[in-house]
């Protein structure tokens, strides 16, 4: 199921908000976009459960806000081979869908997603253990504007 997805004017569920998800072994970053597309914004940051509660918190969240597309970030290691990280986020991914069922739920490349949180959050004098559960949030923001903006270019070449 390891196959990441871009967007696509054949798949796009139209208009509507997409979340983002940062999916991590003790939280997972969320992010939602507004009705239009446009901006990707920090929702919240999930603590990360074997009891399914996760899943369900992320699902909630979607059918409290209309979901119309979720988009879940894949962690590849640079030279592209899988790590414990890739098949946490797989498994995640294959939870939400059966739970959302026709809620597209896509894979991306999330490759440096985390890192570019991170740098960013101390680049503004925030300590990275000070601001794990935001540097969550923020990854899943950086997930999800990537694949909006692309949606955007896709949508624009029609």
């Amino acid at each position: 199921m390891s196959e990441t997805e871009k967007p696509s004017s054949a798949t796009d569920p139209g208009a509507g908000r997409r979340l983002g998800i940062d999916v991590g072994s003790v939280r997972i970053g969320v992010a939602m976009s507004d009705p239009d597309c446009i901006l990707a914004t920090p929702v919240e940051t999930v603590p990360a459960a074997v009891d399914g509660s996760d899943v369900a918190r992320v699902v909630e969240l979607v059918q409290d806000n209309s979901v119309v597309e979720v988009v879940v970030g894949l962690p590849v290691a640079l030279r592209g081979n899988h790590t414990s990280s890739t098949y946490l986020a797989e498994d995640f991914a294959l939870d939400l869908r059966e739970d959302l069922g026709d809620i597209p739920v896509r894979l991306v490349d999330e490759r440096m997603s985390t890192m570019a949180a991170t740098q960013a959050f101390q680049a503004s004098g925030v300590s990275a253990k000070k601001g794990r559960k935001k540097i969550d949030q923020a990854a899943a923001v950086h997930i999800l504007q990537g694949w909006l903006d692309a949606r955007r270019r896709v949508l624009a070449n029609i």
